[in-house]
């Protein structure tokens, strides 16, 4: 189960640098800076979040709360970095209604990091 986890994270995490970097050196247009900033941003933290799930995943605490994190937080860091990402290189036209769904899908999963909270406050 954690496999799957370090999985994402690495690739996210890797995907963050790089962007982050050619996003500094190759763009010459400043909103599409910002975006890819912002997209780094957003994909190396839940990057790291993921690398805190695979410790809940290796124990098997947390059973389905955990995997639905995980799933959130991959589908988030798809839709809304890998959208911002499309916007800054390509322009998004019809696909730019994906970023808010990742944005959601985020939220949704912290509050399942928060629901993790409360099933162990109550221990």
């Amino acid at each position: 189960m954690a496999g799957k986890y370090l999985l994402a994270a690495g690739l996210g995490g890797f995907v963050a640098v790089a962007a982050g970097a050619a996003g500094t050196h190759a763009l010459a247009d400043e909103h599409a800076r910002q975006l890819v900033d912002l997209a780094s941003r957003y994909l190396l933290l839940h990057a790291a979040a993921l690398l805190g799930l695979a410790h809940f995943g290796r124990a098997g605490t947390g059973g389905w709360l955990v995997d639905m994190t995980f799933w959130l937080f991959a589908a988030g860091m798809l839709l809304f970095g890998g959208g911002l990402l499309v916007s800054a290189t390509l322009g998004l036209g019809a696909f730019g209604a994906i970023v808010p769904v990742g944005g959601t899908a985020f939220m949704l999963g912290w509050l399942m990091v928060a629901g993790l909270g409360l099933r162990r406050f109550g221990q």
